[in-house]
């Protein structure tokens, strides 16, 4: 009898276990909204939620789940519609589109190259949901470049217009700016999008990764790159913008902007003084010798760090010799810097740049908590007329392509059949 109670019990157990198990996989595949025919499971849901927590640096608690569920769903919604429609014009997406895309973000995280997937994964994230949310990012844009063909192209007039403004606003502040943009397409939920803002400025002044923030809410065009907008000028976004860019020190973000079309949280990387053309279309490739400095170093400990780089990069007559150097054991953060447009580089670092011939090495210079030398490897497009009116060209398109993204997404909210299920 003993061992017939036993037997029982055992399978009784047996039983609840695999109830319990059954009823937690049916609970993952309920259906949390479906959108014209396709649906989005509770899965897909707590999956997005996961990695936006994880790449935006928020603590993964029950209540930040709960408050970022709605947002978090109208994004997957508005991710089928974009994807339903990139299908219907036979987009495709190719594997080195996803890869570099992929690479950005790596780069924007300061991960080391190729550990992004580890990253995800030490915070119990599959890749695949990335792929997924970048893959939508992708064939969206090239489904709206696809239907605005022939309507973004830009006449010379108006090239000519902007090159006019960049000289005339040469010698004013200019700004580094990222940005979310959350429209508001329909005036009874300008609330509701407020609210949204009025969290997203809380987290990312809480410590939230702003660029994360913006690649998973923004509407802009910005939002594949983590909201950058790059250089901006007085007079380029609008005077409400104007005003709040003003106001920022570097580091900051914005209060919620409301313009005509929705709201702007801006998020202040620099400022500068703009040098008009000057050197915006110069490309050179950079080798740096770098050598740390604590913030509290004392005159005499700088000035022997100083004479340190002077020492070690002194024998290198070119970026090959510098490399060398490096590969012999000079610090670990020396090397390649890569091809940068002057235009784009701090102030600081650009006017150090800025007269240096190909295979030319600055002197010692302090800057980012050391002691840096760098040396111009190649340089090229010095003063291109044609190459900044293609630049210019392509900005200008840009803006277009994204205005019309923000028509195009609001008519398929329009049209769509959405029924939310939680």
């Amino acid at each position: 009898m003993r061992k017939l109670l036993t037997f029982i019990a055992v399978l009784w157990a047996i039983t609840i276990f695999t109830w319990i198990g059954d009823a937690v996989a049916q609970n993952a595949q309920r259906i949390a909204a479906v959108v014209n025919d396709e649906v989005i499971s509770l899965r897909d849901l707590d999956n997005r939620l996961s990695l936006l927590i994880a790449t935006s640096n928020l603590e993964n608690r029950p209540e930040t789940r709960q408050r970022l569920a709605p947002e978090v769903l109208r994004m997957l919604i508005d991710d089928v519609l974009k994807l339903q429609e990139a299908k219907r014009l036979n987009v495709v997406v190719d594997k080195g589109d996803i890869d570099r895309a992929l690479q950005r973000i790596e780069r924007q995280s300061n991960l080391p190259q190729g550990k992004l997937r580890d990253a995800l994964a030490n915070e119990g994230v599959s890749l695949s949901t990335l792929i997924d949310q970048v893959e939508v990012e992708i064939a969206w844009v090239k489904a709206v470049t696809r239907l605005e063909r022939g309507r973004t192209e830009i006449g010379d007039d108006e090239i000519d217009e902007e090159l006019a403004r960049i000289q005339r606003n040469a010698g004013n502040p200019e700004f580094l700016v990222a940005e979310i943009f959350l429209p508001v397409d329909d005036p009874a939920k300008e609330a509701e999008v407020r609210q949204l803002a009025e969290r997203l400025v809380e987290q990312t002044r809480g410590g939230a990764s702003f660029p994360a923030l913006a690649r998973n809410f923004s509407q802009g065009a910005s939002a594949a790159v983590g909201g950058d907008l790059g250089w901006v000028q007085l007079g380029q976004l609008g005077a409400e913008i104007d005003a709040a860019l003003q106001r920022l020190e570097p580091g900051q973000v914005s209060d919620p902007i409301r313009t005509t079309s929705g709201f702007h949280l801006l998020a202040l990387r620099e400022r500068r003084v703009d040098q008009g053309l000057a050197g915006s279309s110069v490309r050179v490739s950079l080798h740096q010798v770098f050598l740390p400095v604590s913030p509290d170093a004392s005159p005499a400990e700088v000035s022997a760090r100083m004479e340190e780089a002077q020492k070690l990069s002194e024998p290198a007559q070119n970026c090959a010799d510098l490399e060398a150097l490096n590969r012999e054991g000079a610090p670990q953060v020396s090397g390649s810097l890569g091809e940068v447009e002057i235009g784009t580089l701090p102030e600081e670092i650009r006017n150090v740049v800025l007269p240096l011939e190909a295979g030319q090495k600055s002197a010692p210079f302090r800057s980012g908590g050391g002691i840096v030398v760098l040396m111009v490897c190649d340089r090229q497009g010095e003063d291109d007329p044609l190459r900044q009116r293609e630049m210019i060209r392509r900005a200008l398109e840009n803006e277009r392509l994204s205005a019309a993204a923000q028509r195009y997404l609001r008519d398929l909210r329009r049209a769509a059949f959405v029924d939310i299920r939680i």
